[in-house]
C-alpha cells in the first residue's frame, strides 16, 4: 500500500506505521553510526580500567594528596564526560568524513589508556606526570584537527582546558609529594 506524501510516495512499513523503508534504513544507519562512535570510548574505558584494580586504588589512596585533588567521584564524573566527548568527536568525524580527526581521536583514547597504565599500572607518580605531558601532543593535534568543526571544537575545548589547567598541575604535585611512593 502506498501513501502519498507531497510528491513522494512512501510505502508503509511492516508495522503499518506509515514509515517508509527509507526512513527505517536511515534510522538503522544512524544507530550504526552512533554505535560506531560509542564503541571505541566504551572499549577504551573498559581496557583502561583494567589497569586500575583494587591494589592500584589502595596505592592511590595511600599517596600524599595535593590540596587541589578532587574526590574520587569527581574524577569518575570527569572520566565519564571525557569518554562522551570523545564519542561525540568520533561521531562528528564520521558525519563529516574527517579521517584525520577520527584517527587522532582514536590516538587520544589510546594515549589516555597508556596514561592509566603508566600511573596506576606502574604505580608511578613520576610516570603519571611525564605521561600527561606526552598526552598533550595527541590531544593538541586532535584539537587542531577539529578546529574547523565548531560542534566538535565546542565539545572538546573544555577537556583540553581541564588537562592543561588541572591534570598537568595535579600530576606534578602528586609526583612532588610522592617522589618515592610505596608499591
Amino acid at each position: 500500500m502506498a501513501v502519498r506524501v507531497g510528491r513522494v510516495a512512501e510505502r508503509e512499513g511492516p508495522d503499518n506505521s506509515g514509515r517508509s523503508e527509507d526512513t527505517w534504513a536511515m534510522q538503522r544507519s544512524n544507530m550504526r553510526a552512533l554505535a560506531a562512535a560509542a564503541a571505541p570510548p566504551a572499549a577504551a574505558a573498559v581496557i583502561g580500567n583494567a589497569f586500575v584494580g583494587r591494589g592500584s586504588l589502595r596505592w592511590f589512596r595511600d599517596l600524599d594528596r595535593p590540596r587541589m585533588q578532587l574526590p574520587l567521584p569527581a574524577f569518575l564524573a570527569v572520566g565519564a564526560t571525557y569518554y562522551a566527548q570523545l564519542g561525540w568527536v568520533l561521531h562528528r568525524a564520521r558525519q563529516t568524513e574527517d579521517r584525520r580527526a577520527r584517527n587522532r581521536a582514536l590516538l587520544v583514547l589510546a594515549a589516555n589508556e597508556l596514561w592509566n597504565a603508566a600511573f596506576f599500572g606502574r604505580r608511578s607518580p613520576r610516570a603519571g606526570f611525564l605521561g600527561v605531558l606526552a598526552f598533550l601532543v595527541p590531544l593538541l593535534a586532535l584539537q587542531n584537527s577539529v578546529a574547523s568543526d565548531r560542534p566538535s571544537l565546542v565539545v572538546l575545548t573544555p577537556y583540553m582546558l581541564w588537562v592543561i589547567g588541572y591534570d598537568v598541575p595535579w600530576t606534578y604535585q602528586v609526583w612532588r609529594l610522592n617522589p618515592n611512593p610505596p608499591h
